[in-house]
């Protein structure tokens, strides 16, 4: 079965706060790791040349507040700020999860 997103940031997030291990460690498993098995050449680091999608995380709890993905912020405060093209027309619904990050 493949996790979803969600579940892959839960278990990082467990691993570092609830269990100790170093970010720099655990991060790899979801990040340059995966995209390297995936041969996704252009995903899993930030270089010259890459997509530059990043998330940047509260230190203590790993909460996501900003994600940016091929240079494009779409989370900002924890709060989805971009509705792609195909969703604009959709009835689906997409929910963020978790505490406000200010507030």
């Amino acid at each position: 079965a493949i996790s979803s997103p969600r579940a892959l940031h839960d278990q990082i997030r467990a691993c570092v706060v609830e269990h100790g291990f170093p970010l720099e460690r655990t991060l790899p498993l979801v990040t340059s790791n995966t995209a390297r098995v995936l041969k996704l050449d252009r995903k899993g680091r930030l270089e010259r040349g890459c997509d530059a999608d990043a998330l940047v995380l509260r230190r203590k709890t790993l909460e996501i507040t900003h994600v940016f993905a091929r240079g494009r912020q779409l989370v900002r405060g924890g709060e989805l700020v971009v509705t792609e093209r195909f969703l604009a027309r959709s009835q689906r619904r997409i929910s963020l999860y978790g505490r406000k990050p200010y507030g």
